[in-house]
């Protein structure tokens, strides 16, 4: 199914499936349905971080929580290869480079891989496509590639996900 992505509204064939919304501080997005009603939100969630690994992007995770509060799809974000802090140690002027997460959804795993910053791929365990999503260039907006059996929230979901990728890779102003 192709749908479009503008100003947190999904269309498929022009017609509105979801919405993302959010507070103007935080990282909490909520997703609701055509017709108003809220169906998810997402967050990052700081897990607890050793002493000497303040900072590492994998202690945290992005969640997908249902109406009631339930957790529906956990990601976890990594570093790029040839970015990781343990490896190559810290870089000076800049944070290391997160391009990818491993997605957890309905008891089966993805891999959500920052290709540019303006195409994201979430693929399953044997690498085939599930979801694409591309920048539509000066136009604005993204098209968006998904199997049939995503409904237009979970797609808004990871959709948000991508965006907290991109935050990671945000520069840090002190």
């Amino acid at each position: 199914m192709k749908y479009i992505m503008k100003a947190g509204t999904l269309y498929f064939n022009d017609i509105v499936s979801a919405r993302i919304k959010g507070s103007f501080i935080g990282s909490e997005k909520k997703i609701y349905s055509a017709n108003g009603s809220m169906l998810m939100h997402t967050d990052i969630a700081n897990l607890e971080v050793p002493p000497n690994e303040a900072g590492n992007v994998r202690y945290r995770q992005y969640i997908l929580f249902d109406s009631s509060g339930n957790k529906c799809a956990v990601a976890n974000p990594d570093y790029a290869k040839g970015d990781d802090p343990t490896v190559v140690g810290w870089p000076l002027c800049r944070m290391p480079r997160v391009d990818h997460a491993k997605v957890v959804f309905d008891k089966n795993e993805y891999l959500l891989v920052m290709q540019n910053n303006q195409n994201y791929l979430l693929s399953d365990k044997s690498r085939k496509s599930i979801i694409q999503i591309f920048h539509r260039g000066i136009v604005g907006g993204w098209n968006i590639e998904a199997m049939d059996d995503f409904a237009p929230e979970i797609i808004c979901g990871i959709f948000v996900f991508c965006k907290y990728i991109e935050q990671e890779n945000e520069f840090l102003v002190v």
